[in-house]
């Protein structure tokens, strides 16, 4: 009963917190939530969108399972997984903290993993993407390339080490297919459909919890807390909060720490998929404070490596817009499935 209570206890204290600076500071909030919306439309979903609606095309059709074949040998032996199972890892490392876990999810719904390796990916396939680390992060907080790359090497090795850790949990339970499989792939005209669909409701999701906590960091902006706490608040709530109230007052080993954290909003956007896959909120807490630790150790290990100066660069310009960037082969991936498409459409009026 107390840790049922511990676990409303949480949820029941942000929302009064919400509600009181609802009445109290009505401007604050609503200024909050504004820079929300203006992120949400900038940035999220014109993003972020197109992203997942690639992954989700990429499991729907089946081209996930083209590589497996090469790759299981190589993700057998460091993760335990199958090898279609490498395109979640892949996608997580590129394409930012909701892919991973929402690639798991739906590989779990399709079956074509078992509940113990969706649960193990939710844990470790979750991470910031490269345009978010090396560029906002790295170029435009500290200016240094050199200090961005440190930053998302740290966290995706830390990402990776930590999945060959857990890999001590597998069950042993096999995925039943056929001695000899035959790769169909499925028509793209109907996965990319169901590719759509299920991106339209995940970015829903995301900007939702968006709005929410851009209100909440506003309010404690404002809140008569020492800076200290502040600053602790900004990088337990908002991953990129956190990293631009750390500049300049915390070593990168702490800011490779708060990415890999991610923050408690990148948590919430992860809740269905974590629910979908039987992974518990604790076990997944912890496992980002492993992460984050492990994060800091490769970082302060790099530095001593391959050293760098940084220098924090201070501007009212908000971060957050890059958090979600997309990169270049995206968008070509998604100009091929639109061809596609268009040549299935085309197929079918000939007939």
């Amino acid at each position: 009963m107390r840790k049922k209570g511990f676990g409303k206890l949480l949820p029941l204290l942000l929302a009064g917190f919400v509600g009181f600076c609802l009445f109290s500071m009505p401007e604050v909030c609503t200024n909050g939530v504004k820079e929300g919306i203006w992120v949400c439309g900038n940035t999220v979903i014109p993003s972020l969108f197109p992203f997942m609606a690639v992954s989700g095309f990429l499991l729907q059709s089946g081209l996930t399972k083209l590589g497996s074949r090469w790759l299981s040998p190589l993700t057998r032996r460091l993760f335990r997984l199958p090898g279609e199972c490498a395109g979640v890892i892949f996608m997580s490392l590129v394409g930012g903290f909701p892919i991973g876990a929402k690639m798991a999810a739906q590989l779990l719904e399709q079956k074509r993993v078992t509940q113990n390796q969706a649960m193990r990916m939710c844990l470790f396939c979750v991470g910031a993407g490269p345009a978010f680390v090396i560029s906002a992060v790295g170029y435009s907080i500290f200016k240094s390339m050199r200090a961005g790359i440190l930053l998302y090497a740290s966290t995706c090795l830390a990402a990776l080490l930590f999945g060959m850790l857990v890999s001590v949990f597998d069950d042993g339970t096999p995925i039943e297919t056929p001695k000899k499989q035959i790769w169909v792939i499925n028509s793209p005209a109907a996965a990319l459909t169901e590719a759509v669909s299920g991106a339209i409701h995940a970015t829903l999701n995301i900007c939702a919890w968006v709005l929410l906590f851009s209100c909440i960091s506003a309010c404690i902006e404002y809140a008569p807390l020492p800076d200290q706490a502040k600053l602790l608040f900004h990088c337990i709530l908002e991953v990129t909060d956190g990293v631009s109230a750390a500049a300049g007052r915390l070593p990168l080993p702490a800011v490779a720490a708060i990415l890999s954290f991610a923050g408690l909003s990148v948590h919430c956007q992860l809740l269905k998929d974590l629910q979908a896959c039987a992974v518990k909120y604790p076990h997944f807490l912890a496992s980002r404070g492993i992460c984050a630790a492990l994060s800091a150790v490769i970082c302060a290990g790099l530095l001593k490596v391959f050293p760098c100066e940084i220098s924090v660069f201070a501007s009212s310009s908000p971060l957050i817009p890059a958090a979600y960037s997309i990169s270049v082969p995206s968008f070509i991936a998604l100009m091929v499935m639109s061809l596609l498409l268009i040549l299935e459409v085309e197929s079918k009026q000939k007939v």
